[in-house]
C-alpha cells in the first residue's frame, strides 16, 4: 500500500514552534502564533479561519482551523532546553523549560 503526501504529514498537534528561550520571546504571542501558523503551512496543511488572541492572560494566542478541524493555538514553557549556569565556581547545566508555541484540536459537543 502506498503512502499519500496527506498521510507523510505531521499532525498539527505535533507541530512545536520554539519561540524563546527561558523567557518570552521579543514577539511574544503574536510571534508565536505566526510562527506556528508558518510551520504548519510548511508542513502541508491548509490553515483558514484565522483569528489571534494576544490579550487573554492565559496561554491561548489565538485560534484557526485546518482542513474542517478547529485548533486553539498556546504559547507558554513547553520545551526542555539546556541552561548553563556560570555563577558558581563550578559550571552546572540543568534543564529548563524553554517558550514554545503549540496547538491543541477544540473539542466538538
Amino acid at each position: 500500500m502506498k503512502m499519500s503526501d496527506d498521510d507523510r504529514r505531521v499532525d498539527p498537534v505535533e507541530i512545536i514552534a520554539r519561540v524563546g528561550g527561558v523567557n518570552p520571546d521579543f514577539g511574544g504571542k503574536s510571534r508565536a502564533f505566526e510562527v506556528w501558523i508558518h510551520l504548519a503551512n510548511k508542513a502541508g496543511w491548509e490553515v483558514s479561519s484565522i483569528q489571534a488572541d494576544t490579550e487573554r492572560a492565559e496561554t491561548t494566542c489565538g485560534t484557526l482551523a485546518i482542513e474542517g478541524i478547529s485548533y486553539r493555538v498556546h504559547y507558554g514553557p513547553r520545551v526542555r532546553r539546556s541552561l548553563i549556569d556560570e555563577t558558581g565556581i563550578q559550571v552546572k547545566i540543568r534543564d529548563v523549560l524553554a517558550y514554545a508555541a503549540w496547538a491543541e484540536p477544540i473539542a466538538l459537543i
